[in-house]
């Protein structure tokens, strides 16, 4: 009796096995190499263009830029200090802090001394550092 029964659960794993084709030799028609297709954009939908890039920024070139431009370039800094005659700006990213000092020069308030620091346990140089900071680019 105990051998019928290992003779039937062999049986059992062994058709288990073969799958819905039979086993080898089956009727599985041969597959078709074809290239993966691209799924298909949904009528009413609109494409998104790619943000558009920006250029790098060199550390040294804020310095001389008046208030209106850097906000343009990070937007509201997150903290302003006023020591008349200068101002003293921060920005804070995840991994680095930016900080700007602008004097009186030419009839404005203008950068005249920046400095980056890390904010995190990865070092960053300066420029990406601003890279990280910067405000995204505006879509046209």
């Amino acid at each position: 009796m105990r051998n019928r029964l290992i003779a039937v659960a062999a049986c059992a794993m062994l058709t288990a096995c073969a799958g819905p084709s039979g086993g080898p030799g089956g009727n599985i028609p041969p597959v078709e190499d074809r290239p993966i297709s691209r799924p298909q954009q949904q009528p009413g939908t609109v494409a998104r263009p790619a943000p558009p890039q920006q250029a790098a920024i060199d550390p040294a070139n804020l310095v001389g830029m008046t208030g209106e431009r850097i906000t343009a370039l990070f937007g509201a800094p997150v903290f302003v200090r006023r020591d008349p005659p200068g101002e003293f700006w921060r920005y804070r990213g995840e991994s680095c802090v930016l900080e700007l000092f602008f004097y009186p020069e030419a009839g404005a308030q203008r950068v005249d001394h920046i400095e980056t620091r890390n904010a995190g346990d990865n070092p960053q140089d300066r420029a990406d550092c601003l890279a990280t900071l910067r405000k995204p680019a505006a879509r046209s």
